[in-house]
């Protein structure tokens, strides 16, 4: 935990920074304004949706349709010949409903979410790299500052960018979303690696 005494500064400011650019990314700049697609219908079409929810008393959650589990209990042969008539059935796809939005609760749950990703960053980076300028092996690294920003970059855009592609890919988000969504992760990825770049102990 040595790396707390010494990278608290830069973990505080890059976990604010990113929570502040994820703020403006998305209340105004814009670009995610079409990460989903309108309902059919116009108004009426989506009050009609909305009416048919609220009809059949779905709570919040996130529900699959149809219900691929609910025919577990069969012996495996008639399971399978039941999963297949699942899988040709159409449309197939997940309702998410949700719960009244807690914003203070949503806004600090990130701010925590950024903070422990560059806890995590700086960890890596601390195992990784010289501790100091007067450290390094001037062959092996000529310019601590670069190596710092190419590290703590990398890593933040590993963690901002890619851990949702598998779940993205399976349960079809949008190809522009998914884009977007990259794009914000490298923006915030460069961030952390600056900031962690300015702030790493001389």
């Amino acid at each position: 935990m040595d790396f707390l005494t010494h990278l608290w500064l830069p973990i505080l400011v890059s976990g604010v920074a990113v929570w502040f650019a994820s703020f403006i990314a998305w209340m105004a700049i814009g670009h995610h304004k079409k990460d989903r697609d309108v309902l059919p219908g116009g108004a009426a079409g989506e009050q009609d949706f909305i009416d048919s929810i609220s009809r059949m008393n779905i709570r919040p959650g996130c529900y699959g349709f149809p219900d691929f589990c609910q025919h577990d209990h069969l012996p495996r042969k008639e399971k399978m010949e039941a999963l297949k008539k699942l899988y040709d059935q159409h449309p197939q796809g997940l309702l998410r409903v949700w719960a009244p939005t807690n914003m203070g609760l949503n806004m600090a749950l990130t701010f925590l979410f950024y903070l422990v990703t560059s806890t995590v960053i700086a960890y890596i980076a601390w195992a990784a790299l010289p501790h100091s300028a007067a450290a390094a092996d001037p062959a092996s690294c000529p310019c601590l500052t670069t190596k710092v920003f190419q590290v703590t970059g990398a890593a933040a855009v590993l963690a901002y960018c890619f851990a949702s592609f598998p779940n993205d890919l399976w349960f079809q988000n949008k190809r522009r979303a998914m884009l977007m969504n990259a794009l914000d992760g490298v923006a915030f990825g460069l961030i952390t690696g600056a900031i962690f770049a300015w702030l790493w102990p001389k």
